[in-house]
């Protein structure tokens, strides 16, 4: 069980699950079940990329122990992972490539710049968005929203030419994820706070402490979350049902805020404040059965 979370299996399932979310909320039809494999796949090795060079010097949880006491067999995995990448992206070129893809300058900028802001996170030539504390969890919160929201759209217009959704509603639907997936972010960092502070990494936890991030960044930035919604959901016509499934993984948020006052294993927050991701998807897909 702990391989499925330690792994980053799971955190793959959400990036599937929110993908499938941002679709149906955008009437997308899905893609088909290649595309949610190699979003899957892709998702857990962006993951274990961080522990790709962990020594046992620098297990300093018990997640990393677990990588440690693993390492052979995560380098196979990895290697597995990214092997079977490249076939799926051969197999999609043969697949489509007697198709004409509907795609101009514009959608290939789109498709991207969210990898490239991926690969910029874990650095390149030596500069990396990861070190700089403030922008690192609105970096992931961006290749997040960008992946989750914009490409399933996308890469149904490039396959088969239809029509793209309203932009102003796909760019609102961008930004709910980015900044949920963000909040999430910074709270993720409450618990590598002790090692963020000895290698001067200084995150928005070790700039602000504890508990000024808890209540006077993570949860005003929920609370205007919540409200902003309900608004444009009041205004726009939402029935009740819908805006109480879509207001259930905020207010979820808010009860693990207030849990993180006190300290947690790693696995709380693998399984927990991750399957928060989880969560927002189902009850974001549930809602669209009401108008």
């Amino acid at each position: 069980m702990r391989g499925f979370f330690y792994g980053n299996w799971f955190i793959g399932l959400c990036a599937v699950a929110l993908g499938m979310e941002a679709a149906v909320q955008q009437q997308t039809p899905l893609n088909g079940p290649w595309y949610h494999v190699m979003v899957f796949l892709a998702c857990v090795a962006f993951y274990n990329h961080a522990y790709r060079e962990l020594a046992s010097t620098g297990a300093t949880d018990d997640r990393a122990r677990w990588y440690v006491d693993h390492g052979r067999q995560q380098r196979l995995v990895q290697f597995s992972i990214v092997g079977v990448l490249c076939l799926a992206l051969f197999w999609s070129w043969v697949r489509f490539r007697e198709r004409p893809l509907h795609m101009d300058a514009h959608h290939l900028l789109t498709l991207l710049v969210f990898p490239f802001v991926g690969f910029a996170y874990y650095g390149i030539r030596g500069a990396s968005l990861r070190r700089v504390g403030w922008l690192k969890p609105f970096a992931l919160g961006f290749v997040w929203a960008g992946v989750v929201t914009v490409y399933p759209v996308v890469v149904r217009v490039a396959l088969d030419g239809s029509t793209m959704p309203d932009m102003g509603s796909t760019a609102r639907l961008f930004l709910k994820n980015m900044m949920f997936i963000a909040v999430l972010a910074v709270l993720f960092d409450i618990k590598d706070h002790a090692s963020d502070h000895r290698n001067a990494l200084r995150t928005i936890v070790v700039q602000r402490g504890l508990r000024t991030t808890l209540f006077r960044i993570v949860l005003p930035l929920t609370v205007l979350g919540v409200l902003s919604f309900l608004y444009y959901g009041a205004t726009h016509g939402f029935s009740p049902m819908k805006l109480v499934l879509n207001t259930v993984p905020f207010i979820a948020l808010l009860a693990v805020i207030r849990a993180l006052r006190k300290r947690r294993t790693v696995l709380y927050y693998l399984a927990v404040v991750d399957g928060l991701m989880l969560l927002k998807a189902m009850c974001g897909i549930a809602a669209m059965r009401w108008s």
